[in-house]
C-alpha cells in the first residue's frame, strides 16, 4: 500500500491540508497526524470517537455485579455463622463488591486502550513516519493519485512531501 507523508511547520497548516484532502474525496479515516509533542487543535481535524468510558462502566457493572452475585449465592449455599454476624454481611460483601467493581473498570479501560490503539488488531500497520523536532506529519494511506495530492499538500504548506510504500 502506498502512503503519503507530508511535514507541516504549524498544526493549523496540517488542519487546512486535512480539510482540503477531505474536500477532494480522501476519507478522514485514511489520514493520521503524528507529532513528537502534544498538539491541541480546536476543532479537531480528525475526530475519533472513543468508547472507553462506556466500556469502563459496563465492565465495572459486569465484574462487580458478578462478584456480588457469587458472594450472595456462596453465602446462601454454605451458611457459616461466624462471630455472631448475619449470613449475608453487608460489610464484608461491600468491600469485595467495591474492589471487584474497580478492578473491572481498570480491566475494561486497559482492554479498550489496547483495542483503540490498534495494538491487538490484526491489520497491516502503516509505517511510522520520521518525525521532525517541531511541527506535525500528516500520513495519508491508500494513495491512488499521488501527484495531485502532493501538489495539494504543498499548496497547504507541506514542506517535505513524499510517497512511501509500494503498489499492492
Amino acid at each position: 500500500m502506498k502512503y503519503l507523508h507530508a511535514e507541516f511547520a504549524r498544526p493549523d497548516e496540517a488542519a487546512g491540508a486535512i480539510a482540503g484532502l477531505a474536500e477532494a474525496g480522501v476519507s478522514r479515516s485514511a489520514m493520521e497526524l503524528y507529532s513528537l509533542r502534544p498538539v491541541e487543535m480546536h476543532p479537531p481535524p480528525l475526530p475519533r470517537r472513543s468508547r472507553m468510558s462506556l466500556i469502563a462502566v459496563l465492565s465495572a457493572i459486569t465484574v462487580g455485579g458478578g462478584a456480588t452475585a457469587l458472594m450472595y449465592w456462596a453465602q446462601r449455599d454454605y451458611p457459616l455463622i461466624t462471630g455472631g454476624m448475619p449470613i449475608n454481611s453487608g460489610w464484608a460483601t461491600g468491600v469485595v463488591t467495591f474492589e471487584t467493581t474497580m478492578a473491572g473498570a481498570v480491566i475494561g479501560i486497559f482492554a479498550a486502550l489496547l483495542w483503540e490503539s490498534g495494538l491487538i488488531r490484526r491489520r497491516k500497520r502503516a509505517p511510522a513516519p520520521s518525525l521532525p523536532d517541531e511541527g506535525v506529519v500528516l500520513q495519508v494511506a491508500g494513495v491512488r493519485d499521488a501527484a495531485a495530492l502532493e501538489e495539494s499538500l504543498r499548496a497547504a504548506g507541506g514542506t517535505k512531501v513524499e510517497v512511501v510504500g509500494e503498489e499492492d
